[in-house]
């Protein structure tokens, strides 16, 4: 979880630092239980876990975009 936020969120510096395609956002994995019917990829970085998601799905769950970088 990012600086103790507790909403689903985005890691969007860290999209843009390893040159994501712009249509998957990275979310931190204990989000995974709102993407269990969608394609998701496990991800690791910097010893944190994450799931790709599509940014479709990720607008769909109600997710937040924000420029965090952990």
């Amino acid at each position: 979880m990012s600086n103790g936020v507790t909403y689903l969120h985005s890691h969007s510096v860290i999209e843009r630092d390893l040159k994501f395609p712009k249509h998957i956002v990275l979310v931190d994995k204990e989000y995974e239980h709102l993407f269990k019917d969608k394609n998701t990829k496990d991800f690791r970085y910097e010893d944190k876990n994450y799931i790709k998601v599509n940014i479709l799905d990720f607008v769909h769950a109600g997710g937040f975009f924000r420029n965090f970088s952990s």
